[in-house]
């Protein structure tokens, strides 16, 4: 994993994180009886966009009461059941008399069996198991605030009635959107008198009572007696004898049911509207519940064996059995992947959850299956539950008995479990069971599992859950394929219902929100979208016609079709754009956004009005866009949100994972060209870290500066070309409250690029050594990757040994338990390859081949011998092409890994350096088989300007004569090319300098003219702004070259060099910088000069024109004369002057100049000086005085 990829790697899926949790303040909990339970309760939802069916439904079945309410629509598209003052006391009125009824039955001694006991009996565990749970549990939360959920309440979970347990939970439910004070504040008094489970704890305890006093026999259990409060076509399920056991179940179950119930119809005909939040949190409190549902099932099945005639197996019972099997599943697959996922969202350790778990389990051994030994693990589970639902189907098949026939919910509860699995056949299983379900439905008898693979037998007809389970089981997967095959999915499932008009199977919002996420997940924005316009266009069509028609929301015919796209909805949209990496991301992500507002602003669609989550992801698309202003856009984004939560809007409260979107957006552009101007990214960034610092003190907002944070400016600083970029990020890790490796390595990254190389490497020696210390005390980790931080530190260093310590440390992996693999020896080889050390790198690369023979993980990759290319290539031996050739057949010759550019590349560069004669017609023969092999399909091979530049320098370096031609030849092709439509064969700069290099070293007549025809095509370029080279100086400076080598005259010469010179001056004065005039122009027009043939004119006009450009550079404010000027000046002074008092006042002045001039004086300068003027030279080289005549250049140059 490369060092960005650590920083971000808890970031790289923030908003399906961010989303998980966004259901929470949101859910709409059904009135309808707490009953069996479906695929939804277990696994994600993705959506909690509300059924446009019941925001219309006037009329709602209450199974508490069997009565008949009216439900409101409001403007945000919430449910509202009112509960007046009279409900109320009604409520609390009849929990008194249960709570008189109960403590009286159970202080009872020698309970005489009588119909008057018989009854009380049956009446308080009616009500306990059922009627208590609708009006006081806080899970449901009617009596605090209508049907949304109380998250108040679910947070208070554990801190009552934990006495029967003897236990603290030590898990949390943490809420990811900030509570609305009137809506959520929940009965204080309701929580004084029971806590979640104290309905089905007193339930429970009037069933161990009635079992102690042998009441089962009489009729407790038959409800026919009650009168049935479910309305469903299976009236023989609504009298089930296990109905009570099962709602003890379903309330204990309630916490590993976080967000509600299911979100689609089921066989018992009645609805859930609501959806299970998709943050599942696996924590001490899910373990208790599943502990003490497990001991309640494990009652029931004892009742079944003990009171046959009473209890008996029936469809609700194996529904029961199979709903605790698979939240354990569920349980088990967190505390499996915890270790192995990060971000796991498993709240405590999970070995300390699975001894929890065991722990609450030793009393009662045989509370799950006797001598069931898989019991605590994954595969285990869902093995035993296929068990169950063989049996329970071997027992309906033999005896055809109604009682048992196999419910949708079987295989819900089945499919449920392998989806929410990490297993690898989680997929072809969820599918054999839907295949086997619809095959049910087509011909009611089904397929027999052993005429095909591919398909379960079943015996229940599929409907919206069961595809929702195999939809959530594509979505967890990130690929495009298995997100089109969702899409696919439900696309078929539109038509059945079109087709049938079956309402079980008709999309809801889950079916929508889970295809959304899957897309999201993928990157495809554009199919998002367009489910998203889709169902936007059925929303509008509906309301249009409500506001024409006040009857048509009356209408189950129009409000049955009918999904409102929610908030999640949009956010997953978003999210799409996000992970698109699309050029137009930003743009459309924030058009989205910008709609979003309107809906809300008009109430249209008043329920999107965008929080931190729209808000972060939109920031996230700006930030990727690579750009300035995009990431600029994204903290306007995070200002504007801090703006607006001070001005009361809590949905979008900031937070910090809304401030690390913005710090990536620094981070994508630091040390990027064009962008980060002067280092300047990883200073806003630092800056915007600050201000997380500085809000910390709003409590309201509760912001930290985590290690995330601090991680991304670190890196902001370790891409930056900032000279103090080390010292920066080694300041900032002292500041970061709990560093960890990817802090260390950010700023060991930062120390490669320090010019100092002694001064780094000691600098990152001693920071290596810091984090082996933290490792020896248990405080750090240390992996692979920081080794190969390390190890470039010391490949990339200017130390002659970098490359011997490089390979020592890795020799040192082993020891310290580290597997080495490509990675670990390409840095060696690279190291070895900057020093030209051909051989070591060879040998590294020959050892790496042979460890592969055994480790195929360790198999060389294609940089790996690239490297060894362009060690080659540096290394100037005399075989050098010829290796360099037979490490590229070899590589054509795997099959393990393909050619690509920079192999090609680094050949052509080995040719250029070492070629001989040949050489030019070597490198454009490789270029020509690239063009072949990119034409035959090879995509990795693609001549780049880079290669072309490189054979237009091969031919510019050769001594060939046609190596002008060939080059000139070669640069035309390149142009014609992109004419015809190759856009990615541009002539950039430097293959316009190669070519004009190529012509001044020709020597020829043409060779001006035609160095100046290029350098004209280049301005034109500029001017007409095509994508060609562009003029700069050291095209310019070929020019002045082709002009000193040429046959022209003195004064010709001259002419031509100060047209060049001129046309420099006259480009940086239009704000073309590069062309701008440097010290080797002025270096080159002196050589020029020096050596001016001709008459005296001729010599007097270069001298003149030396003198000038001499006297430019002295006075000039942005640079000074270098020794190649003072030496090419002395050239100047010894062949166009005479010998005399001018010659030597001037070569007198020049030298003290030089002297003065910070001592520029090297060899040449002394050599030239003395064949200026011996006199001189000797005169003052003798002296030993210090020299501080500075100012007498400037009169000397007016006298000659």
């Amino acid at each position: 994993m490369s060092r960005y990829c650590q920083v971000c790697r808890s970031l790289s899926s923030w908003s399906q994180r961010r989303l998980l949790g966004q259901a929470a303040s949101s859910i709409k909990v059904s009135s309808s009886l707490h009953r069996g339970i479906s695929v939804m309760d277990i696994m994600p939802a993705v959506n909690t966009s509300i059924h446009i069916s019941s925001l219309c439904r006037q009329r709602r079945t209450l199974s508490s009461s069997g009565q008949q309410t009216t439900s409101k629509l409001n403007i945000k598209g919430n449910v509202v059941q009112p509960i007046s003052e009279a409900q109320r006391r009604a409520a609390q009125l009849e929990l008194d008399r249960m709570n008189e009824s109960t403590s009286r039955l159970l202080h009872m001694t020698d309970v005489p069996v009588s119909d008057s006991i018989v009854n009380e009996t049956r009446v308080a565990l009616n009500y306990w198991s059922r009627r208590w749970y609708m009006h006081f549990h806080p899970g449901f939360g009617r009596a605090a605030k209508g049907s949304q959920l109380s998250l108040q309440a679910l947070r208070q979970w554990d801190k009552h009635d934990n006495t029967d347990n003897n236990m603290i939970d030590v898990g949390s439910l943490t809420a990811t959107t900030e509570p609305q004070n009137e809506e959520i504040t929940t009965n204080n008094e309701q929580l004084q008198q029971g806590g979640g489970d104290h309905g089905a704890r007193q339930a429970e305890r009037l069933l161990d009572w009635s079992i102690e006093n042998k009441l089962i026999p009489h009729g407790i259990f038959d409800l026919s007696k009650e009168g049935s409060y479910i309305k469903s076509a299976d009236q023989h399920l609504a009298s089930s004898p296990n109905l009570t056991c099962a709602n003890i179940v379903q309330t204990y179950l309630l916490p590993c049911e976080f967000g509600g119930f299911g979100g689609s119809n089921d066989s018992y005909g009645f609805r859930n509207d609501a959806t299970l939040s998709k943050h599942f949190i696996a924590n001490a409190s899910y373990v208790r519940a599943l502990a003490d549902a497990t001991r309640v099932m494990k009652k029931m099945k004892q009742l079944h064996s003990t009171n046959p005639d009473q209890l008996f197996p029936d469809t609700l019972s194996i529904v029961t059995e199979l709903n605790v099997w698979s939240k354990r599943a569920i349980l088990l697959s967190e505390i499996q992947s915890k270790d192995s996922v990060a971000g796991s969202n498993v709240g405590s350790n999970s070995s300390n959850l699975l001894e929890l778990l065991k722990t609450l389990e030793q009393d009662d051994e045989d509370s799950i299956s006797v001598g069931y030994d898989n019991k605590y693990t994954l595969q285990g589970c869902l093995d035993h539950m296929e068990i169950i639902l063989a049996e329970a189907e071997n027992r309906y098949t033999s005896t055809n008995d109604d009682r048992i026939r196999p419910s949708v919910d079987w295989y819900n509860h089945v499919i449920g479990a392998w989806a929410r699995s990490d297993l690898g056949d989680a997929m072809k299983k969820t599918k054999q069971f839907l295949y086997g379900m619809e095959k049910y439905a087509e011909t009611e008898v089904g397929v027999d599992s052993s005429t095909d693979s591919d398909i379960r037998r079943c015996w229940a007809k599929p409907n919206t859950i069961t595809y929702n389970g195999v939809l959530f089981s594509l979505a967890r997967d990130q690929g495009r394929g298995r997100a089109k095959v969702a899409q696919e999915m439900l696309n078929s499932m539109k038509e059945r219902y079109q087709q049938t008009k079956d309402e079980s199977i008709r999309p809801d919002d889950v079916s929508y929100g889970t295809v959304l996420h899957a897309l999201a997940q993928a990157g495809m924005a554009q199919e998002a979208e367009s489910i998203l316009d889709s169902l936007e266009d059925d929303y509008n069509a509906f309301i249009d016609q409500s506001e024409s028609d006040e009857q048509s929301l009356m209408s189950e015919s129009v409000v049955e079709s009918v999904v409102v796209p929610g908030l999640t909805i949009y956010n997953s949209v978003l999210n799409a754009w996000a992970n698109s990496f699309q050029r137009n991301a930003a743009e459309r992500s924030e058009s989205l956004l910008n709609r979003m507002k309107v809906l809300h602003q008009t109430g249209r669609n008043s329920g999107v009005d965008p929080d931190m989550i729209s808000l972060s992801t939109v920031m996230k698309c700006h930030s990727q866009s690579k750009s300035k202003e995009g990431t600029e856009r994204a903290e306007e984004l995070l200002n504007q949100a801090i703006a607006m939560y001070h001005q009361g809007n809590w949905k979008v409260k900031p937070d910090s994972i809304m401030f690390n979107c913005a710090l990536l957006g620094w981070a994508s552009i630091s040390g990027v060209e064009g962008q980060d101007q002067g280092g300047m990214a990883a200073e806003r960034a630092e800056l915007l870290l600050h201000k997380m610092k500085c809000l910390r003190e709003d409590s309201s907002l509760d912001i930290h500066q985590d290690t995330q944070s601090f991680n991304i400016v670190l890196d902001c600083w370790a891409k930056s070309m900032n000279p103090s970029a080390s010292e920066r990020a080694l300041k900032l890790l002292r500041e970061v409250p709990n560093p960890d490796e990817c802090s260390y390595n950010s700023v060991l990254h930062a120390m490669t690029k320090q010019t100092t190389g002694t001064e780094m490497v000691t600098s990152a020696e001693a920071l290596f050594e810091e984090m082996k210390g933290l490792k020896e005390k248990k405080h750090l980790s240390i992996s692979e990757i920081t080794f190969h931080v390390m190890m470039n530190v010391y490949g990339k260093s200017r130390n002659v040994d970098g490359a011997t310590r490089a390979e020592a440390l890795l020799r040192s992996m082993q020891s310290d338990g580290l597997s080495l693999n490509a990675t670990s020896y390409n840095i060696c080889i690279d190291a070895y390859a900057r020093r030209g050390d051909s051989k070591k790198a060879k040998s590294l690369l020959d050892e790496l081949i042979a460890i592969s023979e055994v480790h195929t993980e360790c198999r060389p990759t294609i940089h790996s011998f690239a490297a060894v290319v362009n060690a080659l290539a540096k290394s100037e031996a005399e075989d050098s092409v010829d290796q360099a050739q037979m490490i590229v057949r070899n590589v054509e010759e795997l099959d393990y890994v393909s050619p690509n550019s920079v192999l090609y590349n680094s050949l052509i560069d080995c040719i250029t350096k070492n070629g001989g004669l040949n050489a030019p017609s070597q490198s454009e023969d490789v270029l020509a088989k690239m063009r072949q092999m990119h034409h035959e399909g090879h995509s990795d091979v693609r001549p780049n300007p880079y290669a072309y530049s490189m054979v237009l320098t091969c031919c510019a370096r050769s001594q060939d004569k046609g190596a002008a031609e060939r080059a000139d030849r070669i640069l035309m092709n390149m142009e014609q090319m992109y004419e015809e439509g190759h856009s990615d064969v541009i002539a950039n700069d430097r293959c316009y300098s190669a070519v004009i290099t190529a012509w001044a070293r020709n020597g020829s007549v043409k060779a001006v003219q035609r160095s100046l025809d290029l350098l004209d095509r280049m301005e034109h370029n500029l001017k007409e702004d095509k994508p060609h080279g562009r003029p700069n100086a050291h095209c310019y400076n070929a020019c002045i070259h082709a002009v000193a080598k040429s046959d022209l005259s003195g004064s010709q010469k001259a002419r031509k060099c100060q047209e060049i010179l001129q046309r420099m001056i006259d480009q940086k004065e239009k704000g073309f910088h590069e062309s701008a005039p440097t010290l080797v122009t002025y270096s080159t027009i002196l050589n020029a000069c020096a050596y001016a043939n001709g008459d005296r004119n001729d010599k007097k006009e270069a001298f003149n024109l030396a003198k000038s450009c001499f006297q430019a550079l002295l006075e000039s404010k942005d640079m000074k004369p270098c020794p190649s000027c003072y030496t090419n000046f002395f050239l100047v002074i010894s062949r166009l002057l005479k010998p005399g008092e001018v010659r030597d006042m001037l070569a007198e002045a020049t030298y003290k100049e030089a002297s003065a001039d910070g001592g520029k004086i090297d060899r040449q300068v002394l050599k030239n000086f003395r064949n200026a003027s011996p006199v001189i030279a000797n005169k003052l080289l003798s002296d030993e005085e210090k020299l501080s005549a500075r100012n007498t250049l400037q009169p000397m140059m007016q006298y000659t």
